[in-house]
């Protein structure tokens, strides 16, 4: 009941909708209560030999009655089953800004396909319990208690020998009521397990394509669909005996109405007219007794669903703003590392074990170092993605901690070794949302970036569509448009985590010399494995086992003979290699 709780402040909101499409259904549940009575005082009268004018107007009652009926189906249909539209449209949005919220330890956890499975198939069950389950519900409620009553008002002794099979149905409610909820929740989450599997399969099919696994993959994604269908029967069974049995139960009592009722007949105990009202009343039961089951059927399903989407919901950052004032960045550019250790989790060994490092506004810090010793990791500290578990990150002499994550992400570039591009124009990735941006600094971000040459031979230049995550570009030309995407803010503090890796040395030479000449009072840090994009850096840090090894210029580590040495050495051993070949 918690979640369903959790879930009220939507249903408040349109309360007055929903107010009156209960009304609007009481008053379409009441008129089709008339109807039985209205018939009964027909019969009655047919046999008194009735005038011509007395027919005309129970004629014309039924037809007032049928109109009535229309306009008030017409008005739950609109009240209730929009009303759960609106509903669903408010969940969906707070939803995805609540998952644009998380942070990475979060979904570090998380599949993707789960999250998109509680973002439509649980939310439809929600929308589904709140519109069709409720009306439902209502209905059933509404018309189980006035037909009872003028039943037992007709003859009450009938009524109560008609309802001794009814509370059968009751004893199955409570009795499958658990086990109905938890098959629907298998259910569910073997939903999400198909739609991660798709998901995946699709984001991966050109791996697919050239290791030849697609009979592997359609034969996995069988026996998932087999599963499926398993987990689905299991909660068919149990309504195979729920609703025969309710089925069962309504026909006994119908059964004892003509038996019972027809003697009474006979004995002139009650009239035709009230024992054709009495049935038509309890014929009037038979679809609220048998809808309980379906919306109940709802009912586990929502619940199921309100209690997945609600698991999001109840997340929280870690990572949030910190400070009671935050301040504003001096906008300096100097960026300082004290006693800075970080580790994923109390378990692991430390990734980051007492980093100090100082870089002076307009300065190029160049970091290198074996894959797996935490140079990424310190960049992501930087953009405050994780907080150190010691020690100090300051920007312009202020802890990151103070300014709000907004205005520090804001304040720092930053481009990853695999970039994510939008499934939109290239002119669309490079502005990010800035709707304001003019076509002429466009224009001269892709001179910088170096993408003025590659467009020319795109079909619609610019304007041309990338696909999915940038499929139809090279590596290079994603870490360019990526590069422009981040220049284009004009960052104070650039950080560029490999992100030449798949650029030839010309074009690397050309994007260093820009950067140089443009963003010449912007501190840059650039991690990188190729030594040729920092030889140039003011200071070059070698980070070793998470702890920084040796720390100078590129000729002052050359002379040193150590780690940087020796990668040098490599690195050129291997262009010489090239070029003999």
């Amino acid at each position: 009941m918690n979640n369903l709780k959790s879930f009220l402040p939507y249903v408040s909101k349109y309360r007055r909708e929903f107010l009156l499409g209960i009304l609007a259904l009481i008053v379409t549940d009441a008129m089709t209560l008339v109807v039985p009575w209205v018939i009964k005082e027909f019969i009655d009268i047919i046999s008194e030999m009735p005038v011509k004018e007395q027919i005309l107007k129970y004629v014309l009652l039924l037809f007032l009655i049928s109109l009535g009926l229309m306009i008030g189906r017409y008005g739950w249909r609109k009240y209730m089953f929009g009303l759960s539209r609106k509903i669903e449209f408010d969940i969906l949005n707070d939803l995805f800004k609540h998952l644009l919220s998380l942070d990475r330890f979060w979904y570090q956890k998380q599949k993707t396909g789960d999250l998109m499975s509680r973002a439509t198939n649980d939310l439809r069950a929600v929308r589904e319990f709140f519109g069709l389950g409720v009306l439902i519900l209502i209905d059933a409620v509404f018309v189980i208690i006035m037909a009872v009553v003028m039943m037992s008002f007709i003859n009450v002794d009938l009524a109560l020998k008609v309802f001794i099979p009814l509370p059968f149905i009751s004893v199955l409610f409570f009795f499958f009521v658990r086990e109905i909820g938890n098959r629907h929740k298998e259910v569910q989450e073997h939903l999400a397990k198909i739609t991660e599997r798709v998901q995946e399969n699709l984001s991966g099919i050109r791996i697919l394509h050239a290791f030849v696994q697609e009979e592997y993959e359609k034969e996995k994604f069988e026996k998932l669909n087999l599963e499926y269908i398993k987990k689905n029967l299991r909660v068919t069974q149990i309504f195979g005996l729920f609703t025969p049995t309710m089925v069962f139960s309504m026909g006994i009592a119908s059964m004892i109405s003509l038996w019972m009722g027809g003697k009474a007949v006979i004995a002139e105990e009650i009239t035709l007219g009230s024992f054709v009202a009495f049935n038509g009343y309890l014929m009037l039961l038979s679809w609220p007794m048998m809808g309980i089951g379906y919306v109940f059927n709802l009912t586990q399903k929502g619940l199921v669903g309100m209690e997945r989407i609600n698991e999001v919901f109840l997340a929280k950052p870690e990572i949030v703003d910190e400070g009671v004032k935050l301040l504003d960045i001096p906008n300096h550019g100097e960026l300082e590392l004290s006693k800075v250790s970080f580790s994923y989790s109390s378990e692991e060994d430390k990734i980051l074990n007492g980093i100090d490092l100082k870089v002076l506004p307009g300065q190029t810090l160049g970091i290198v170092g074996l894959i797996g010793s935490g140079k990424t990791t310190l960049a992501q500290l930087i953009l405050r993605f994780y907080n150190p578990i010691s020690g100090e990150i300051l920007i312009d002499g202020n802890s990151i901690r103070d300014f709000s994550l907004h205005s520090l992400r804001n304040y720092i570039g930053y481009v990853s070794q695999e970039p994510f591009l939008f499934s939109t124009s290239i002119r669309n990735n490079i502005a990010l949302g800035n709707e304001d941006i003019s076509d002429s600094e466009i224009e001269k971000i892709v001179q910088i970036a170096g993408l003025d040459s590659d467009l020319k031979i795109f079909p619609d230049h610019i304007e041309t569509l990338v696909g999915e995550k940038g499929v139809t570009l090279s590596g290079g030309q994603k870490q360019r448009i990526a590069l422009a995407r981040t220049l284009l803010r004009n960052p104070k503090l650039l950080i560029l985590d490999d992100s030449f890796s798949n650029l030839d040395s010309k074009m690397e030479e050309d994007l260093l010399q820009n950067l140089k000449k443009y963003y010449r009072n912007t501190t840059k840090i650039i991690i990188s494995h190729r030594l040729s994009v920092i030889l140039n850096a003011d200071n070059i840090v070698v980070v070793d086992n998470g702890a920084i090894s040796e720390q100078g210029s590129h000729s002052q580590l050359v002379d040193l003979g150590g780690v940087y040495a020796e990668l040098f050495r490599n690195q050129e051993l291997a262009k010489e290699m090239k070029i003999i070949l």
